[in-house]
Protein backbone atom coordinates (compact mmCIF):
# COMPACT_ATOMS: atom_id res chain seq x y z
CA UNK A 1 0.00 0.00 0.00
CA UNK A 2 1.61 3.19 -1.22
CA UNK A 3 -0.03 7.01 0.08
CA UNK A 4 1.00 9.98 -1.86
CA UNK A 5 0.95 13.72 -0.78
CA UNK A 6 1.08 16.40 -3.28
CA UNK A 7 2.04 20.22 -2.52
CA UNK A 8 1.14 21.88 -5.34
CA UNK A 9 0.31 26.08 -5.83
CA UNK A 10 -2.99 27.26 -4.11
CA UNK A 11 -5.61 27.47 -6.34
CA UNK A 12 -5.76 31.24 -6.34
CA UNK A 13 -2.30 31.30 -7.54
CA UNK A 14 -3.52 29.69 -11.00
CA UNK A 15 -4.33 33.13 -13.27
CA UNK A 16 -7.99 33.74 -14.07
CA UNK A 17 -6.95 34.55 -17.47
CA UNK A 18 -4.53 33.44 -20.05
CA UNK A 19 -1.00 34.92 -20.28
CA UNK A 20 1.05 32.62 -22.55
CA UNK A 21 2.28 33.21 -25.64
CA UNK A 22 0.89 29.87 -26.21
CA UNK A 23 -2.58 30.34 -25.19
CA UNK A 24 -2.94 33.38 -26.74
CA UNK A 25 -1.96 31.80 -29.92
CA UNK A 26 -5.08 29.35 -29.27
CA UNK A 27 -7.48 32.39 -28.23
CA UNK A 28 -6.36 34.31 -31.10
CA UNK A 29 -6.80 30.99 -33.85
CA UNK A 30 -10.61 31.16 -35.77
CA UNK A 31 -9.63 29.25 -39.41
CA UNK A 32 -9.53 25.59 -39.40
CA UNK A 33 -8.90 22.60 -36.91
CA UNK A 34 -6.05 23.10 -34.33
CA UNK A 35 -4.91 20.55 -31.91
CA UNK A 36 -3.69 21.70 -28.44
CA UNK A 37 -1.69 19.39 -26.39
CA UNK A 38 -0.46 19.89 -22.81
CA UNK A 39 0.26 17.97 -19.70
CA UNK A 40 -1.90 18.27 -16.16
CA UNK A 41 -2.00 22.05 -15.15
CA UNK A 42 -1.01 23.61 -18.32
CA UNK A 43 -3.90 25.80 -18.61
CA UNK A 44 -6.17 23.99 -21.46
CA UNK A 45 -9.67 24.28 -19.83
CA UNK A 46 -8.78 27.81 -18.88
CA UNK A 47 -7.71 28.19 -23.18
CA UNK A 48 -11.00 27.14 -23.81
CA UNK A 49 -13.10 29.03 -21.94
CA UNK A 50 -11.02 32.28 -23.04
CA UNK A 51 -11.48 31.01 -26.67
CA UNK A 52 -15.28 30.97 -26.07
CA UNK A 53 -15.25 34.92 -23.96
CA UNK A 54 -13.48 35.70 -27.01
CA UNK A 55 -15.94 34.56 -30.34
CA UNK A 56 -18.95 36.01 -27.67
CA UNK A 57 -16.74 39.51 -27.75
CA UNK A 58 -16.55 39.39 -31.40
CA UNK A 59 -20.39 39.18 -31.65
CA UNK A 60 -20.78 35.39 -32.44
CA UNK A 61 -23.77 34.20 -31.37
CA UNK A 62 -23.44 31.76 -28.27
CA UNK A 63 -25.62 28.77 -29.40
CA UNK A 64 -23.22 29.17 -32.72
CA UNK A 65 -20.30 27.90 -30.85
CA UNK A 66 -20.59 23.96 -29.69
CA UNK A 67 -18.26 22.99 -26.50
CA UNK A 68 -18.17 19.39 -26.95
CA UNK A 69 -16.59 17.54 -23.47
CA UNK A 70 -16.88 14.18 -21.38
CA UNK A 71 -19.10 13.01 -18.74
CA UNK A 72 -22.31 15.40 -17.39
CA UNK A 73 -20.52 16.53 -14.59
CA UNK A 74 -17.39 18.18 -16.45
CA UNK A 75 -19.90 19.45 -18.98
CA UNK A 76 -22.08 21.12 -16.26
CA UNK A 77 -18.82 22.80 -14.50
CA UNK A 78 -17.21 23.83 -18.10
CA UNK A 79 -20.87 26.11 -18.68
CA UNK A 80 -20.60 27.15 -15.50
CA UNK A 81 -17.24 28.79 -15.82
CA UNK A 82 -17.49 29.93 -19.24
CA UNK A 83 -20.79 31.82 -18.40
CA UNK A 84 -18.84 33.05 -15.25
CA UNK A 85 -16.15 34.18 -17.75
CA UNK A 86 -18.11 35.82 -20.64
CA UNK A 87 -20.09 37.59 -17.85
CA UNK A 88 -17.53 38.94 -16.34
CA UNK A 89 -16.55 40.53 -19.93
CA UNK A 90 -19.89 42.63 -19.42
CA UNK A 91 -21.00 41.26 -22.84
CA UNK A 92 -24.63 40.28 -22.85
CA UNK A 93 -25.01 36.62 -23.47
CA UNK A 94 -28.95 36.01 -24.75
CA UNK A 95 -28.69 32.23 -24.87
CA UNK A 96 -26.46 29.82 -23.05
CA UNK A 97 -23.58 28.40 -24.51
CA UNK A 98 -24.01 24.80 -26.49
CA UNK A 99 -21.56 23.06 -23.49
CA UNK A 100 -22.41 19.37 -24.55
CA UNK A 101 -21.26 15.79 -24.05
CA UNK A 102 -21.25 13.79 -27.27
CA UNK A 103 -24.07 11.39 -26.24
CA UNK A 104 -26.10 14.60 -25.40
CA UNK A 105 -25.37 16.94 -28.46
CA UNK A 106 -26.44 13.58 -30.67
CA UNK A 107 -29.27 13.33 -28.80
CA UNK A 108 -30.07 16.75 -29.73
CA UNK A 109 -29.72 15.74 -33.52
CA UNK A 110 -32.13 12.94 -33.26
CA UNK A 111 -34.75 14.53 -31.46
CA UNK A 112 -34.70 17.87 -33.99
CA UNK A 113 -35.07 15.53 -36.67
CA UNK A 114 -37.29 13.66 -35.58
CA UNK A 115 -39.82 16.54 -34.29
CA UNK A 116 -39.30 18.33 -38.28
CA UNK A 117 -40.18 14.93 -39.66
CA UNK A 118 -43.33 14.36 -37.17
CA UNK A 119 -41.91 11.05 -35.60
CA UNK A 120 -42.07 10.73 -31.97
CA UNK A 121 -39.02 11.57 -30.09
CA UNK A 122 -36.34 8.75 -29.67
CA UNK A 123 -36.00 8.21 -25.76
CA UNK A 124 -32.57 7.08 -24.12
CA UNK A 125 -32.30 3.57 -23.28
CA UNK A 126 -31.23 3.35 -20.16
CA UNK A 127 -28.42 1.01 -18.56
CA UNK A 128 -30.88 -0.95 -15.94
CA UNK A 129 -33.49 -1.55 -18.39
CA UNK A 130 -30.58 -2.52 -21.13
CA UNK A 131 -29.67 -5.19 -18.26
CA UNK A 132 -33.25 -6.25 -17.76
CA UNK A 133 -33.34 -7.29 -22.13
CA UNK A 134 -30.47 -8.82 -21.79
CA UNK A 135 -31.22 -11.12 -18.70
CA UNK A 136 -34.17 -12.20 -19.69
CA UNK A 137 -33.01 -13.03 -23.32
CA UNK A 138 -30.09 -14.82 -20.96
CA UNK A 139 -32.72 -16.91 -19.41
CA UNK A 140 -34.22 -18.12 -22.25
CA UNK A 141 -31.11 -20.86 -22.60
CA UNK A 142 -31.72 -24.18 -21.62
CA UNK A 143 -29.58 -25.73 -18.59
CA UNK A 144 -28.30 -28.40 -21.57
CA UNK A 145 -28.40 -26.32 -24.40
CA UNK A 146 -31.23 -27.78 -26.00
CA UNK A 147 -33.69 -24.65 -25.73
CA UNK A 148 -30.60 -22.42 -26.57
CA UNK A 149 -31.23 -20.13 -29.92
CA UNK A 150 -28.32 -18.67 -29.52
CA UNK A 151 -25.41 -21.64 -29.10
CA UNK A 152 -23.19 -20.53 -26.10
CA UNK A 153 -20.12 -22.27 -25.80
CA UNK A 154 -20.57 -25.40 -23.28
CA UNK A 155 -18.10 -23.67 -20.55
CA UNK A 156 -20.03 -20.52 -20.48
CA UNK A 157 -23.24 -21.98 -20.09
CA UNK A 158 -23.05 -22.14 -16.41
CA UNK A 159 -22.44 -18.04 -15.87
CA UNK A 160 -25.08 -17.45 -18.44
CA UNK A 161 -27.49 -15.99 -15.49
CA UNK A 162 -25.08 -14.35 -13.68
CA UNK A 163 -24.84 -10.55 -13.41
CA UNK A 164 -21.39 -10.75 -13.97
CA UNK A 165 -21.84 -12.10 -17.52
CA UNK A 166 -24.68 -9.99 -18.38
CA UNK A 167 -22.40 -6.92 -17.71
CA UNK A 168 -19.26 -7.98 -20.12
CA UNK A 169 -21.86 -8.88 -22.76
CA UNK A 170 -23.45 -5.53 -22.70
CA UNK A 171 -20.16 -3.87 -22.53
CA UNK A 172 -19.06 -5.97 -25.45
CA UNK A 173 -22.28 -4.96 -27.64
CA UNK A 174 -21.32 -1.24 -26.46
CA UNK A 175 -17.96 -1.27 -27.20
CA UNK A 176 -18.71 -2.88 -30.93
CA UNK A 177 -21.54 -0.14 -31.48
CA UNK A 178 -18.82 2.68 -30.67
CA UNK A 179 -16.35 1.17 -33.62
CA UNK A 180 -19.65 0.56 -35.81
CA UNK A 181 -19.15 -3.19 -35.64
CA UNK A 182 -22.00 -5.44 -36.17
CA UNK A 183 -23.21 -8.55 -36.43
CA UNK A 184 -21.37 -10.25 -39.51
CA UNK A 185 -18.06 -7.89 -38.52
CA UNK A 186 -17.88 -9.05 -34.36
CA UNK A 187 -18.93 -12.93 -35.95
CA UNK A 188 -16.02 -12.72 -38.22
CA UNK A 189 -13.26 -11.27 -36.11
CA UNK A 190 -14.21 -14.06 -33.36
CA UNK A 191 -13.46 -16.70 -35.94
CA UNK A 192 -10.08 -14.98 -36.97
CA UNK A 193 -8.88 -14.30 -33.08
CA UNK A 194 -10.10 -18.24 -32.14
CA UNK A 195 -13.05 -16.59 -29.97
CA UNK A 196 -16.39 -19.05 -29.43
CA UNK A 197 -17.95 -16.44 -27.56
CA UNK A 198 -17.59 -13.78 -30.25
CA UNK A 199 -19.47 -15.48 -32.93
CA UNK A 200 -22.15 -16.08 -30.26
CA UNK A 201 -22.50 -12.71 -29.20
CA UNK A 202 -22.84 -11.45 -32.33
CA UNK A 203 -26.32 -14.32 -33.11
CA UNK A 204 -27.36 -12.53 -29.89
CA UNK A 205 -26.89 -9.13 -30.71
CA UNK A 206 -28.91 -10.40 -33.66
CA UNK A 207 -31.61 -11.20 -31.62
CA UNK A 208 -31.10 -8.68 -29.44
CA UNK A 209 -31.28 -5.77 -31.81
CA UNK A 210 -34.80 -7.81 -32.88
CA UNK A 211 -36.26 -7.35 -30.00
CA UNK A 212 -35.49 -3.62 -29.20
CA UNK A 213 -37.30 -2.86 -32.80
CA UNK A 214 -40.06 -4.88 -31.68
CA UNK A 215 -40.45 -3.18 -28.12
CA UNK A 216 -40.14 0.07 -30.50
CA UNK A 217 -43.07 -0.90 -32.57
CA UNK A 218 -45.20 -1.80 -29.96
CA UNK A 219 -44.91 0.73 -27.21
CA UNK A 220 -44.73 4.38 -28.30
CA UNK A 221 -43.45 3.91 -31.31
CA UNK A 222 -40.14 5.72 -30.49
CA UNK A 223 -36.51 4.21 -30.60
CA UNK A 224 -34.48 3.61 -27.83
CA UNK A 225 -30.53 4.06 -28.20
CA UNK A 226 -28.14 3.70 -25.42
CA UNK A 227 -25.55 6.21 -24.97
CA UNK A 228 -23.09 4.25 -28.39
CA UNK A 229 -25.93 3.88 -30.18
CA UNK A 230 -27.12 7.65 -30.01
CA UNK A 231 -23.75 8.68 -31.23
CA UNK A 232 -23.36 6.21 -33.82
CA UNK A 233 -27.34 6.48 -34.88
CA UNK A 234 -26.83 10.59 -35.03
CA UNK A 235 -23.79 10.13 -37.72
CA UNK A 236 -25.67 7.83 -39.86
CA UNK A 237 -28.39 10.57 -39.87
CA UNK A 238 -25.65 13.08 -40.66
CA UNK A 239 -24.32 10.66 -43.59
CA UNK A 240 -27.97 9.63 -44.96
CA UNK A 241 -29.38 13.68 -44.94
CA UNK A 242 -27.13 15.98 -46.98
CA UNK A 243 -29.49 18.78 -46.28
CA UNK A 244 -29.62 18.31 -42.53
CA UNK A 245 -25.50 17.72 -42.30
CA UNK A 246 -25.27 20.82 -44.35
CA UNK A 247 -27.59 23.33 -41.69
CA UNK A 248 -25.97 21.86 -39.22
CA UNK A 249 -22.60 22.41 -40.54
CA UNK A 250 -24.34 26.16 -41.32
CA UNK A 251 -25.81 26.66 -37.84
CA UNK A 252 -22.28 25.71 -36.02
CA UNK A 253 -19.62 28.81 -36.41
CA UNK A 254 -17.01 27.31 -34.41
CA UNK A 255 -16.46 23.38 -32.52
CA UNK A 256 -14.46 22.94 -29.48
CA UNK A 257 -13.83 19.79 -27.93
CA UNK A 258 -12.40 18.98 -24.42
CA UNK A 259 -10.72 15.95 -22.81
CA UNK A 260 -10.00 14.59 -26.91
CA UNK A 261 -7.93 11.60 -25.49
CA UNK A 262 -11.43 9.98 -24.05
CA UNK A 263 -13.55 9.88 -26.84
CA UNK A 264 -14.13 6.64 -28.54
CA UNK A 265 -14.02 6.64 -32.59
CA UNK A 266 -18.22 6.90 -32.88
CA UNK A 267 -17.93 10.43 -31.28
CA UNK A 268 -14.31 10.91 -33.67
CA UNK A 269 -16.58 9.92 -36.70
CA UNK A 270 -19.64 12.45 -35.43
CA UNK A 271 -17.15 14.97 -34.68
CA UNK A 272 -15.62 14.79 -38.53
CA UNK A 273 -19.17 15.26 -39.95
CA UNK A 274 -20.03 18.36 -38.34
CA UNK A 275 -16.47 19.91 -37.90
CA UNK A 276 -14.54 18.37 -40.75
CA UNK A 277 -13.21 19.83 -44.38
CA UNK A 278 -11.39 22.86 -42.44
CA UNK A 279 -14.20 23.85 -40.19
CA UNK A 280 -12.86 25.96 -36.93
CA UNK A 281 -12.51 23.23 -34.55
CA UNK A 282 -9.86 23.31 -31.78
CA UNK A 283 -9.28 20.38 -29.31
CA UNK A 284 -7.60 19.99 -26.41
CA UNK A 285 -6.07 16.68 -25.10
CA UNK A 286 -3.66 15.55 -22.68
CA UNK A 287 -2.40 12.20 -24.58
CA UNK A 288 -1.18 10.61 -21.23
CA UNK A 289 -4.73 11.14 -19.39
CA UNK A 290 -7.16 9.36 -21.18
CA UNK A 291 -8.78 7.32 -17.68
CA UNK A 292 -12.06 5.71 -19.74
CA UNK A 293 -10.60 3.49 -21.91
CA UNK A 294 -12.73 1.00 -20.03
CA UNK A 295 -16.16 2.43 -21.70
CA UNK A 296 -14.10 2.50 -24.96
CA UNK A 297 -12.12 5.88 -25.06
CA UNK A 298 -9.11 5.56 -27.89
CA UNK A 299 -6.17 7.77 -27.25
CA UNK A 300 -5.13 7.01 -30.38
CA UNK A 301 -7.39 9.54 -32.02
CA UNK A 302 -5.59 12.05 -30.79
CA UNK A 303 -2.18 11.27 -32.88
CA UNK A 304 -4.51 10.59 -35.63
CA UNK A 305 -6.20 14.10 -35.21
CA UNK A 306 -3.99 16.31 -37.48
CA UNK A 307 -4.35 13.38 -40.20
CA UNK A 308 -7.89 13.09 -39.85
CA UNK A 309 -9.13 16.63 -39.27
CA UNK A 310 -6.94 18.72 -42.40
CA UNK A 311 -7.60 22.28 -43.59
CA UNK A 312 -9.62 23.36 -46.40
CA UNK A 313 -6.81 23.11 -48.52
CA UNK A 314 -5.99 19.64 -47.55
CA UNK A 315 -2.52 20.47 -45.06
CA UNK A 316 -2.96 18.62 -41.62
CA UNK A 317 -3.76 20.56 -38.91
CA UNK A 318 -1.65 22.65 -36.62
CA UNK A 319 -0.24 21.15 -33.40
CA UNK A 320 0.16 23.91 -30.45
CA UNK A 321 1.69 22.49 -27.17
CA UNK A 322 1.51 24.54 -23.93
CA UNK A 323 4.16 24.10 -21.33
CA UNK A 324 3.86 26.21 -18.53
CA UNK A 325 2.41 24.44 -15.39
CA UNK A 326 0.18 26.91 -13.65
CA UNK A 327 -0.11 24.37 -10.53
CA UNK A 328 3.30 22.63 -9.84
CA UNK A 329 6.80 23.98 -8.38
CA UNK A 330 10.32 22.21 -10.06
CA UNK A 331 10.58 19.98 -7.34
CA UNK A 332 7.27 17.99 -8.37
CA UNK A 333 7.44 18.75 -11.94
CA UNK A 334 10.96 16.86 -11.58
CA UNK A 335 9.56 13.89 -9.73
CA UNK A 336 7.10 13.28 -12.55
CA UNK A 337 9.09 13.96 -15.08
CA UNK A 338 11.18 10.62 -13.44
CA UNK A 339 7.73 8.60 -13.72
CA UNK A 340 6.70 10.06 -17.29
CA UNK A 341 9.53 8.36 -18.65
CA UNK A 342 8.28 5.83 -18.55
CA UNK A 343 4.99 6.29 -20.80
CA UNK A 344 4.84 5.49 -23.87
CA UNK A 345 4.44 7.76 -27.13
CA UNK A 346 5.45 11.49 -27.77
CA UNK A 347 7.03 13.46 -24.77
CA UNK A 348 6.41 17.07 -26.63
CA UNK A 349 3.97 18.14 -23.72
CA UNK A 350 5.65 16.15 -20.61
CA UNK A 351 8.40 18.94 -21.27
CA UNK A 352 6.99 21.34 -18.67
CA UNK A 353 7.86 24.13 -17.12
CA UNK A 354 7.48 25.91 -13.79
CA UNK A 355 6.24 29.71 -13.08
CA UNK A 356 9.36 31.70 -11.76
CA UNK A 357 7.55 32.59 -8.61
CA UNK A 358 6.23 28.72 -7.62
CA UNK A 359 7.43 26.82 -5.18
CA UNK A 360 9.28 23.75 -5.87
CA UNK A 361 6.58 21.76 -4.03
CA UNK A 362 7.03 18.49 -2.46
CA UNK A 363 6.39 14.31 -3.21
CA UNK A 364 6.04 12.26 -0.31
CA UNK A 365 5.72 8.33 -1.15
CA UNK A 366 4.61 6.17 2.23
CA UNK A 367 4.38 2.35 2.35
CA UNK A 368 2.14 0.34 4.86
CA UNK A 369 1.55 -3.47 5.50
CA UNK A 370 -2.30 -3.39 5.44
CA UNK A 371 -5.32 -1.61 4.32
CA UNK A 372 -6.32 -0.32 7.68
CA UNK A 373 -3.16 0.94 8.31
CA UNK A 374 -2.69 3.10 5.00
CA UNK A 375 -6.48 4.41 5.90
CA UNK A 376 -5.72 5.28 9.22
CA UNK A 377 -2.37 7.28 8.20
CA UNK A 378 -5.12 8.82 5.66
CA UNK A 379 -7.63 9.81 8.44
CA UNK A 380 -4.50 11.30 10.49
CA UNK A 381 -3.16 13.40 7.34
CA UNK A 382 -6.59 14.49 6.83
CA UNK A 383 -7.37 15.50 10.27
CA UNK A 384 -4.11 17.21 11.10
CA UNK A 385 -4.44 19.43 7.71
CA UNK A 386 -8.09 20.49 8.64
CA UNK A 387 -7.29 20.89 12.26
CA UNK A 388 -3.35 22.39 11.88
CA UNK A 389 -3.53 24.03 9.02
CA UNK A 390 -6.77 25.05 8.66
CA UNK A 391 -7.94 23.23 5.47
CA UNK A 392 -11.23 23.06 4.86
CA UNK A 393 -12.90 19.64 4.55
CA UNK A 394 -14.20 20.26 0.67
CA UNK A 395 -10.45 21.08 -0.29
CA UNK A 396 -9.89 17.35 0.36
CA UNK A 397 -10.04 14.62 -2.07
CA UNK A 398 -8.81 10.28 -1.45
CA UNK A 399 -8.65 9.05 -5.12
CA UNK A 400 -9.03 5.35 -4.64
CA UNK A 401 -8.16 2.72 -7.35
CA UNK A 402 -11.44 0.80 -7.12
CA UNK A 403 -14.94 2.25 -6.05
CA UNK A 404 -15.84 -1.17 -5.10
CA UNK A 405 -13.39 -2.78 -3.44
CA UNK A 406 -11.45 -0.04 -1.49
CA UNK A 407 -14.19 2.77 -1.11
CA UNK A 408 -16.42 1.28 1.79
CA UNK A 409 -13.73 0.20 4.06
CA UNK A 410 -12.28 4.20 3.43
CA UNK A 411 -15.03 5.43 4.35
CA UNK A 412 -15.77 3.48 7.47
CA UNK A 413 -12.57 4.32 8.65
CA UNK A 414 -12.31 7.64 7.61
CA UNK A 415 -15.96 8.34 9.32
CA UNK A 416 -14.96 6.51 12.35
CA UNK A 417 -12.14 9.19 12.71
CA UNK A 418 -14.38 12.04 12.25
CA UNK A 419 -13.72 12.90 9.04
CA UNK A 420 -16.72 13.74 6.96
CA UNK A 421 -16.84 11.89 3.30
CA UNK A 422 -18.84 12.63 0.04
CA UNK A 423 -19.17 10.27 -2.83
CA UNK A 424 -20.54 11.77 -5.98
CA UNK A 425 -23.32 9.78 -6.49
CA UNK A 426 -22.81 9.29 -10.48
CA UNK A 427 -19.03 7.61 -9.10
CA UNK A 428 -21.19 4.79 -7.07
CA UNK A 429 -23.33 2.01 -9.10
CA UNK A 430 -26.92 2.52 -9.29
CA UNK A 431 -27.77 0.15 -5.99
CA UNK A 432 -24.95 2.02 -3.85
CA UNK A 433 -26.46 5.19 -4.20
CA UNK A 434 -27.70 6.59 -0.71
CA UNK A 435 -30.65 7.35 -1.90
CA UNK A 436 -31.44 3.64 -3.75
CA UNK A 437 -29.63 1.70 -1.52
CA UNK A 438 -32.25 1.39 1.37
CA UNK A 439 -35.39 1.30 -0.98
CA UNK A 440 -33.80 -1.80 -2.32
CA UNK A 441 -33.42 -3.47 0.57
CA UNK A 442 -36.37 -2.71 1.79
CA UNK A 443 -38.19 -4.28 -0.96
CA UNK A 444 -36.22 -7.11 -0.65
CA UNK A 445 -36.78 -8.09 3.31
CA UNK A 446 -40.59 -7.52 2.02
CA UNK A 447 -40.69 -9.74 -0.73
CA UNK A 448 -38.50 -12.74 0.98
CA UNK A 449 -38.99 -12.58 4.13
CA UNK A 450 -36.20 -14.31 4.89
CA UNK A 451 -34.08 -11.79 4.11
CA UNK A 452 -34.80 -9.32 6.94
CA UNK A 453 -32.06 -10.43 9.73
CA UNK A 454 -30.52 -8.04 12.47
CA UNK A 455 -27.82 -6.50 10.37
CA UNK A 456 -30.80 -5.13 7.66
CA UNK A 457 -33.44 -3.98 10.69
CA UNK A 458 -30.35 -2.47 12.07
CA UNK A 459 -29.71 -0.79 8.25
CA UNK A 460 -33.45 0.14 7.72
CA UNK A 461 -33.53 1.48 10.58
CA UNK A 462 -30.54 4.05 10.39
CA UNK A 463 -31.78 4.64 6.82
CA UNK A 464 -33.83 7.95 5.75
CA UNK A 465 -36.63 5.86 6.21
CA UNK A 466 -36.32 5.09 9.40
CA UNK A 467 -34.24 7.96 10.89
CA UNK A 468 -33.04 6.18 14.09
CA UNK A 469 -30.15 7.12 15.53
CA UNK A 470 -28.08 5.29 18.16
CA UNK A 471 -29.07 6.25 20.78
CA UNK A 472 -32.77 5.73 19.50
CA UNK A 473 -31.86 2.07 18.69
CA UNK A 474 -30.54 1.13 22.17
CA UNK A 475 -33.43 2.52 23.69
CA UNK A 476 -35.85 0.55 21.65
CA UNK A 477 -33.75 -2.63 21.95
CA UNK A 478 -33.89 -1.76 26.03
CA UNK A 479 -38.09 -1.58 25.48
CA UNK A 480 -38.26 -4.80 23.77
CA UNK A 481 -35.98 -6.85 25.53
CA UNK A 482 -37.73 -5.42 28.74
CA UNK A 483 -41.53 -6.47 27.34
CA UNK A 484 -40.15 -9.88 26.63
CA UNK A 485 -38.62 -10.68 30.09
CA UNK A 486 -41.71 -9.95 31.71
CA UNK A 487 -43.16 -12.45 29.80
CA UNK A 488 -40.71 -14.69 30.01
CA UNK A 489 -38.98 -14.41 26.76
CA UNK A 490 -35.42 -14.47 26.99
CA UNK A 491 -34.54 -14.34 23.71
CA UNK A 492 -31.61 -11.85 22.44
CA UNK A 493 -32.64 -8.21 21.39
CA UNK A 494 -32.03 -8.79 17.84
CA UNK A 495 -34.31 -11.27 17.44
CA UNK A 496 -36.84 -8.62 19.27
CA UNK A 497 -35.91 -6.07 16.84
CA UNK A 498 -36.44 -8.65 13.70
CA UNK A 499 -39.72 -9.86 15.08
CA UNK A 500 -41.21 -6.10 15.97
CA UNK A 501 -40.87 -4.79 12.23
CA UNK A 502 -42.57 -7.99 10.62
CA UNK A 503 -45.31 -7.80 13.43
CA UNK A 504 -45.42 -4.36 14.94
CA UNK A 505 -48.19 -5.11 17.61
CA UNK A 506 -45.81 -4.99 20.63
CA UNK A 507 -44.02 -1.47 19.54
CA UNK A 508 -47.50 0.25 20.91
CA UNK A 509 -46.33 -0.51 24.29
CA UNK A 510 -42.63 1.45 23.94
CA UNK A 511 -42.22 4.33 24.36
CA UNK A 512 -43.23 6.83 21.10
CA UNK A 513 -40.48 7.98 20.35
CA UNK A 514 -37.99 4.89 20.40
CA UNK A 515 -40.82 3.05 18.58
CA UNK A 516 -41.50 5.62 15.64
CA UNK A 517 -38.35 4.55 13.67
CA UNK A 518 -39.50 0.79 13.59
CA UNK A 519 -42.88 1.33 12.91
CA UNK A 520 -41.91 3.46 10.09
CA UNK A 521 -40.24 1.02 8.69
CA UNK A 522 -42.71 -1.51 9.48
CA UNK A 523 -45.38 0.44 7.35
CA UNK A 524 -42.88 0.68 4.65
CA UNK A 525 -42.36 -3.29 4.67
CA UNK A 526 -46.38 -3.59 4.88
CA UNK A 527 -47.26 -1.32 2.28
CA UNK A 528 -44.62 -3.24 -0.15
CA UNK A 529 -46.13 -6.19 0.70
CA UNK A 530 -49.33 -5.17 0.01
CA UNK A 531 -48.60 -3.48 -3.16
CA UNK A 532 -46.93 -6.70 -4.52
CA UNK A 533 -49.74 -8.64 -3.82
CA UNK A 534 -52.08 -6.83 -6.12
CA UNK A 535 -52.83 -8.97 -9.13
CA UNK A 536 -50.30 -7.80 -12.34
CA UNK A 537 -47.86 -5.98 -10.03
CA UNK A 538 -44.38 -6.01 -11.00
Amino acid sequence: MQAYRLVRRPADAVPAHVDDARQQEVVAHTDGPLLVLGGPGTGKTSTLVESVAARVAEGVDPERILVLTFGRRGATALRHRIEGRVARGRHRVVHEPLVRTFPAYAFGLLRRAAAERGEPSPRLLTGPEQDLIIRELLDVAGEEGADDPVGWPDELRPALRTRAFAAQLRDLLLRAAERGVGPVELARLGEKLGRADWPAAARFLREYVAVLALRDVTTRGSVAYDNAELVRAAAGLLADDPGLLAAERRRLAYVYVDELADTDPAQLDLLAMVAGGGKPLVAFADPDSSTYAFRGADPAGVSAFPDRFRTASGAVARTVVLTTSYRTGAGLLAATARVARRLRGPVGHRQLQPLPDAEPGTVEVRTFRSATSESAYLAHALRAAHLMDGVPWSRMAVLVRSTTLQLPSLQRALNAAGVPTVVHAEDLPLHLQPGVAPLLLLLRCALEPDRLDEEAAVALLHSPLGGADPLAERRLRQGLRALALAGGDRRPSGMLLVEALRDPAELAAIERRWAAPAQAVAGLLATAREAAAVPGAT
